[in-house]
């Protein structure tokens, strides 16, 4: 599954790596479990519902070709059961699981001279019909009858409805680069429901649908990227970027390799990077701490540990030695991004990059009074310091009209950057992002639902216990510690740049025209996001996303109103 729309507006705008705030290590507690998987507890007192989830150290960087979208896969399996939930009959569910498994290996033999005719030029694709023999079509057919047959033996979403039944909400998850997350929020009388349900999921995983679930990955990754403005070049441009890194992969994977992954496969990845020692379960709301570490030990306690610690991710990014440009024609808007390799999440400079950043963002920011106020050249601009755990990039961003020329915003955001190296920032800009983020810490740390992603998002990174160390790093940035990472890392040699220009005849959604640039953005990511649901997701959806209009910042309540009417069409059609 992706991030679902609500958890898009819950994190929007959140801050909640600065500031001076309340320590989370004086209101959190841990606990480490015999299989090493660790539990934080943190306490809210009266809150209506628990918000409960956990973390698999594991994300798309885990990967190596061949295997690619492995992480994003695991993300669908979790939710398909165990061997008594999800099946009418669990041993004809194993038969079948392992019937498919036998006739896609005979498959894949057969598929290992597709490739080889398609390296060569003889086909198209894999997908070629012309490729396949009869004995493949046999198989085919054979496969088909069999993912009918256990379809038929399904109780379809039983997992969700066992939560949903017992008054839980907005169970989800979502993988990136670094980590696989998920989380629901329950009553606090069911939270030995929750600890039972995910320990069940963990120690009893099935894998079912695997293969045919790729159909799903398939179709997701049409919508998240082929069927997007900016998609298919976006996923060109990492590439570029992260030359020779793992980062340099989608996370949902390449085509090629979401195709020929097996359960065998899968299964031994699981063990590595689904083992206890591996995970970080994160529980914030109103329950007794001393029942909650009880349910931690009796079903946690279950889950098997590795004697040996996952695999490193062993490869450093090279050196870039040089300026790479990249172009491409879009359905899209012309755009300019600058993109520079940077460092680690907890890196020395990781703190002054993210005040650098928000110095640039905002309405208040540098980039907007600029290109947007005086100059007029954009409709949207922003920036960003994204420290992820084996490397870092660092982002600045505008978006101009269908008649702009690229190149003109490139140069107008290399000024800026080359003003500040320069001529530095003020220690009143800083206090503002200082005064900007603390509030949003505030917000973060008063929702349980927010902190606790927040928890399990530093812990994917890094350790939750970083928090209250970054918050007293952000504190201590000066106007020379920006300036002095601005002129380290924003360098002709550290640079990517990203040129969008607007085909000719591009069509724009007619419902995003009314949104100013920074809106029509977000809404079409949400949009991409929502179009994905199953149709009969979407009632759900739109009421919770009808709920959350009137607590949405001012300046989303115009996407909001968007994205239900825009639902609602959808509902009614047939």
């Amino acid at each position: 599954m992706l991030r679902t729309i609500i958890m898009a507006l819950v994190l929007l705008g959140s801050s909640w790596a600065q500031a001076s705030a309340p320590r989370l290590a004086d209101q959190a507690r841990e606990i480490t479990l015999k299989n090493g998987m660790r539990v934080v507890l943190v306490k809210r007192g009266q809150a209506p519902k628990i918000a409960a989830g956990w973390v698999a150290h594991v994300g798309s960087a885990n990967e190596r070709p061949g295997i690619t979208g492995i992480s994003h896969l695991f993300e669908h399996m979790m939710f398909k059961g165990t061997p008594t939930i999800g099946a009418k009959d669990p041993e004809l569910d194993a038969q079948i699981r392992k019937q498919l498994d036998d006739i896609r290996a005979k498959m894949f033999r057969i598929e290992r001279s597709f490739r080889d005719k398609v390296r060569r030029g003889l086909a198209e694709s894999l997908t070629d019909p012309a490729l396949e023999t009869p004995e493949y079509k046999a198989l085919k057919k054979q496969f088909a009858e069999l993912v009918q047959k256990q379809r038929d033996n399904m109780v379809k979403d039983e997992f969700d409805k066992i939560y949903t039944e017992a008054g839980a909400s907005g169970m989800n998850a979502f993988t990136n680069q670094d980590m696989t997350v998920y989380f629901i929020q329950v009553p606090k009388n069911k939270l030995e429901l929750w600890f039972w349900m995910e320990s069940e999921r963990l120690l009893h995983p099935v894998f079912r649908e695997f293969y045919s679930e790729r159909d799903v990955v398939y179709e997701e990754r049409r919508m998240r990227t082929e069927s997007t403005p900016t998609g298919v070049q976006d996923e060109v441009f990492e590439s570029l970027f992260w030359r020779g890194h793992p980062y340099g992969w989608p996370v949902v994977g390449w085509p090629s390799d979401i195709a020929s992954i097996t359960r065998q496969q899968a299964e031994a990845y699981y063990d590595q990077y689904y083992a206890a020692n591996n995970l970080t379960a994160v529980i914030v709301g109103d329950f007794d701490e001393q029942q909650a570490e009880q349910l931690a030990e009796k079903y946690f306690g279950r889950l098997h540990g590795n004697a040996q610690p996952p695999e490193d991710v062993v490869t450093l990014r090279t050196p870039q030695n040089g300026e790479v440009v990249y172009e491409a024609e879009v359905d899209d808007n012309a755009s300019a991004t600058l993109a520079y390799h940077t460092t680690a999440f907890d890196g020395a400079d990781d703190p002054a990059l993210g005040v650098l950043a928000s110095i640039l963002s905002g309405r208040t920011g540098r980039l907007y009074k600029a290109l947007q106020l005086e100059q007029k050249l954009a409709t949207q601009t922003w920036a960003s310091a994204d420290g992820r755990k084996y490397d870092g990039v660092f982002e600045v961003y505008a978006q101009g009209g269908a008649e702009t020329a690229p190149e003109t915003l490139r140069d107008a955001l290399l000024a800026v950057i080359e003003d500040i190296k320069k001529n530095g920032v003020t220690e009143e800009e800083i206090q503002r992002v200082r005064n900007q983020r603390a509030a949003g810490k505030y917000r973060g740390l008063k929702d349980p639902f927010r902190l606790m992603i927040t928890l399990l998002y530093v812990d994917g990174l890094r350790d939750w216990k970083v928090i209250d160390k970054r918050y007293e790093k952000i504190n201590k940035v000066s106007p020379a510690d920006v300036q002095a990472v601005a002129r380290k890392y924003l360098t002709p040699d550290n640079l990517a740049v990203k040129l969008y220009r607007r085909k000719a005849g591009a069509q724009d959604d007619p419902d995003f025209a009314a949104l100013a640039g920074d809106q029509k953005a977000q809404a079409r990511q949400m949009w991409t996001q929502i179009k994905q649901l199953p149709k009969e997701k979407l009632p759900e959806v739109l009421g919770k996303l009808q709920a959350a209009r009137g607590q949405a910042p001012e300046a989303m309540q115009p996407v909001i109103d968007v994205l239900i009417k825009k639902m609602q069409a959808r509902t009614q059609e047939h």
